[in-house]
């Protein structure tokens, strides 16, 4: 990992973390939308519990929507169109991506082709994105920062636990 990536993950504010299938259906992805504190949205691959190898790297939404929108119109997107945006550490990564735009409403795949989609308007997304960004509250541990690598679950668990114990104090204590 490069000084600008780790910069990244260390500043990055976890909006959400969510699980989906993989395009083929075989295992389940979980990814994470995140944000900078210049409030850019990013989205990565957090785990696979397949025996896929993938990069975790931060992608920026607005380097992928316009990755996509490049393309011709009368083009399906398939994943290889992500590649550019990749530093080349898997090749899944790029269909793992996909996988995650299509759970997230972005995309769709098109009929009887389960690995060509179609782009559908960004802006029920990006509205549900300024409420995750807006909100200060703990949504279910969606919207506080957690270190790279580590999962809302397990924060929110390990956070629940200290409250419990503290709570067992007071009232014995």
């Amino acid at each position: 990992m490069t000084k600008s990536e780790d910069k990244l993950s260390e500043s990055m504010r976890v909006l959400k973390t969510a699980n989906c299938k993989t395009l083929s259906g075989k295992s389940t992805l979980t990814y994470q939308i995140g944000s900078t504190p210049d409030s850019i949205v990013h989205l990565r691959i957090a785990k696979n519990t397949g025996g896929g190898f993938f990069s975790d790297e931060w992608i920026a939404l607005d380097d992928i929507l316009a990755v996509l929108k490049k393309r011709s119109v009368d083009s399906p997107i398939m994943s290889h169109f992500l590649t550019p945006l990749l530093k080349g550490k898997s090749v899944n990564t790029s269909a793992f991506v996909l996988a995650a735009l299509s759970h997230l409403k972005l995309l769709q795949p098109l009929p009887k082709k389960q690995r060509l989609h179609e782009l559908l308007d960004p802006k029920p997304f990006l509205d549900q994105v300024n409420l995750l960004m807006a909100s200060e509250g703990n949504t279910a541990g969606a919207t506080k920062k957690v270190p790279a690598g580590k999962t809302t679950k397990k924060t929110i668990t390990k956070k629940a636990a200290v409250k419990k114990r503290a709570t067992v104090k007071r009232k014995t204590g």
